[in-house]
């Protein structure tokens, strides 16, 4: 079986009165997954907030994400499969 990356994407985001949460969701086709790399770096005036992957089950990743006002968050996620 081959191991592929399936999912590379940086993301960034960034809050100004009033803070935030969401759930970004990445489409992820394969058998299953291998490794996942998650990389978050957070900044911005007030810089508070956090993320983190909620769910890694195929056939997609999902990532949760926070921020409070004037916050900037920047995340990494990669995600390789075999097939």
């Amino acid at each position: 079986m081959a191991e592929r990356l399936a999912v590379d994407v940086t993301t960034t985001r960034e809050t100004k009165f009033f803070g935030k949460r969401w759930d970004d969701r990445y489409p992820c086709t394969g058998n299953k997954i291998t490794r996942i790399e998650f990389n978050k770096n957070l900044g911005g005036d007030v810089g508070r907030g956090d993320c983190y992957p909620t769910d890694t089950e195929l056939p997609d990743i999902a990532v949760h994400c926070w921020l409070d006002a004037y916050s900037k968050l920047t995340y990494t996620l990669k995600v390789w499969v075999e097939d």
